[in-house]
């Protein structure tokens, strides 16, 4: 079953969403003046401007409600995305690592994530209390600790 999504987790998709999309007002207003570009362009670049505010106050909502996180004893599985929705299956045998990070945003809301490492990259699961975060990193290092003694016992009884 899919862990609940944390009612938290939308302001602060909200949250990330505008202050990245001031930055990229500044900038585009920066261009504007001191380009001096026709008068065309700057309409083109406010219309840009314009439209990106759009996608980013629709997003936030949209990847809050695809945002899926899953634990078995087998696998982690995490469904994300926006237009393209992801689905990544993590085998627990595969796990090599695991980490917990909290940014500044995070802190703000009361949010951890747990950042799992395999040969083949990373996966972060997001949108997490930080208590859940700790929990859940706590079971994923005892299922990594059993699967590598049961890889040292097949080996040795190789």
């Amino acid at each position: 079953m899919y862990e609940k999504r944390n009612p938290k987790a939308r302001l602060l998709l909200l949250t990330s969403s505008i202050l990245n999309m001031i930055v990229i007002t500044v900038i585009l207003g920066a261009i504007i003046i001191f380009a001096q570009l026709d008068e065309m362009y700057d309409k083109a670049i406010i219309g840009v401007d314009i439209f990106a505010w759009i996608i980013a106050l629709i997003a936030p909502f949209v990847r809050y409600n695809w945002y899926r996180a899953r634990f078995t004893d087998e696998e982690i599985d995490i469904r994300q995305g926006f237009l393209i929705i992801q689905e990544t299956i993590i085998p627990i045998e595969r796990l090599q690592k695991i980490s917990l990070e909290t940014g500044p945003l995070d802190r703000i809301f009361g949010m951890t994530k747990v950042i799992v490492y395999t040969s083949g990259g990373e996966e972060t699961i997001r949108f997490l209390e930080k208590e859940r975060a700790e929990q859940i990193g706590e079971t994923l290092k005892k299922r990594i600790n059993k699967y590598g003694q049961k890889n040292k016992t097949d080996k040795a009884e190789v």
